[in-house]
């Protein structure tokens, strides 16, 4: 059996990919996966075979023509990159790229909100800002990123890895912020890369930008752990629980980290110079 799967929208992190996903799947011929990030390419996750992998399509309809899944495990992690070369035919890769320093703040805000990230950002930058790898964490029950702050910014060494891959043809690489000033211009020409007449109207999901919900994945002090270990799992998908649930989550959700100063901007700048000049010249594209 053939893999359905021929669109892949793997980030980058932190760039509105998830907006765009959501946009997509309203086109009558898009069948969009879900979950959203399946990651079924990434580690130890992958087991190969196209029926698991087409079950996360098994809501799709008969006009369906593309078929995609965003994971942004997949973004910077080769061994990902070439599992999907490996399985699909000539896929398509959608690559939303933000401001590099603007994504890789907003990254190190995301993390300290869910309680991964404890260090002050200059600490973390330094220790762990081109570490890109990914562990599994029991706290959250995902995979989370050591840090990557820099790593995942370096769209001139990553970008390329893509295009070797797939051939500059299958890609499209979009600025994050041309998408949220005008999604209906850039839906046309996702719309039109993939082969599909653009629809008439802008979906509502496309205007609105993706908020990281307060309760998603934060890591749970042990005693709240502990208690919530022993709730029925009969009652865990209740109304009552999952209010309380959030309740708890939003009242130990650290508070988000102050703009940096202008010393620590400069040198996000200066690391990230190379990145910058790339992000920019998408403007021409």
């Amino acid at each position: 059996m053939d893999y359905l799967c021929n669109l892949i929208l793997p980030g980058a992190p932190k760039s509105g990919t998830s907006t765009l996903h959501t946009a997509l799947a309203e086109h009558p011929e898009i069948c969009m996966s879900r979950p959203k990030e399946p990651w079924f390419f990434f580690g130890d996750r992958f087991k190969g075979g196209s029926e698991a992998h087409n079950a996360l399509f098994s809501h799709s309809e008969d006009k369906s023509r593309v078929f995609g899944e965003s994971s942004q495990g997949y973004f910077a992690d080769h061994e990902s990159m070439q599992r999907i070369a490996d399985s699909l035919r000539q896929p398509k890769i959608i690559l939303l790229l933000r401001n590099p320093v603007d994504r890789a703040l907003s990254q190190y805000r995301y993390d300290v909100r869910r309680g991964i990230e404890t260090d002050p950002l200059d600490k973390a930058l330094k220790e762990r800002g081109e570490d890109p790898s990914l562990i599994w964490d029991e706290r959250v029950s995902f995979f989370r990123n050591v840090g990557g702050y820099y790593a995942l910014s370096r769209y001139s060494e990553i970008v390329p890895q893509w295009q070797t891959l797939f051939g500059t043809e299958n890609i499209l690489l979009i600025q994050a912020e041309q998408y949220h000033a005008d999604p209906a211009a850039i839906l046309t020409r996702c719309h039109r890369f993939l082969g599909l007449t653009p629809i008439s109207h802008v979906p509502l999901s496309a205007q609105t930008r993706n908020a990281t919900s307060d309760t998603k994945r934060k890591v749970m002090p042990g005693p709240v752990r502990a208690v919530a270990r022993l709730v029925p799992s009969g009652l865990k998908s209740s109304r009552l629980y999952r209010r309380l649930r959030g309740t708890v989550l939003q009242g130990i959700t650290p508070p988000t980290p102050e703009k940096p100063g202008q010393a620590t901007m400069r040198i996000m700048q200066e690391n990230l110079v190379q990145e910058i000049a790339f992000h920019d010249g998408l403007k021409e594209t």
